[in-house]
């Protein structure tokens, strides 16, 4: 099952995906506790899992206590507050990193933890170390894919081409049926993308 949490100021996705008692959460950002103590009631938390390292997909690590998985490239971002934007809000980082058990990921890489593999699809752009997650016919994008649209790629490790790259290598790269769950907005399909999305369009005609 996949549940939905839209929180914080950036109305930014958090994804729970489970199977009976049993989930991993994507993405936890701004303003989460109360859905965190919700969704700890309800399941025992496996693992968190980060698309990218900006504050609002991963604010909320704070209120859990289990391993977290992000790409090898994306570490640095917990410590520095002008990668991960928490100097965008004048906030200090609120948790300390080394606390938690965290699991680097690179592409390619398969994380087993609920019924079936999810699979991890290095994403580049927004931030040089984006991924998405792959479950069965479901992809978590993060900021990489929106519904016709894209991530910002002028943030601190952005790259426009980087970018196109990523959405030629999802929208090409996976079956039609699949869908699409992204950090933000509302959910699409690869077919919806690869008819509708300007972004993809452009990447096809320059790359």
């Amino acid at each position: 099952m996949i549940e939905t949490y839209i929180a914080g100021e950036l109305e930014t996705n958090t994804y729970v995906i489970s199977k009976g008692g049993e989930c991993v959460v994507v993405d936890p950002g701004l303003g989460f506790e109360k859905y965190a103590n919700e969704i700890k009631e309800k399941y025992n938390i496996l693992a968190i899992l980060l698309t990218h390292g900006h504050v609002d997909h991963i604010d909320g690590i704070r209120y859990f206590d289990c391993p977290i998985y992000i790409s090898n490239l994306e570490i640095e971002f917990f410590k520095n507050k002008d990668l991960n934007l928490y100097s965008w809000f004048g906030n200090k980082i609120p948790f300390d990193i080394t606390k938690y058990k965290v699991i680097k990921l690179s592409d390619n890489d398969q994380i087993d933890l609920l019924d079936a593999p999810i699979k991890v699809i290095a994403t580049p752009g927004h931030t040089k170390g984006s991924v998405s997650f792959l479950y069965k016919d479901r992809l978590f994008a993060g900021d990489t894919l929106f519904k016709e649209s894209s991530g910002r790629i002028d943030l601190p490790s952005g790259n426009g081409m980087d970018m196109l790259k990523s959405l030629i290598k999802l929208i090409d790269g996976l079956v039609d049926n699949t869908i699409v769950y992204p950090g933000h907005g509302s959910r699409t399909t690869i077919r919806d993308e690869r008819k509708n999305n300007v972004y993809y369009k452009e990447a096809k005609r320059r790359l």
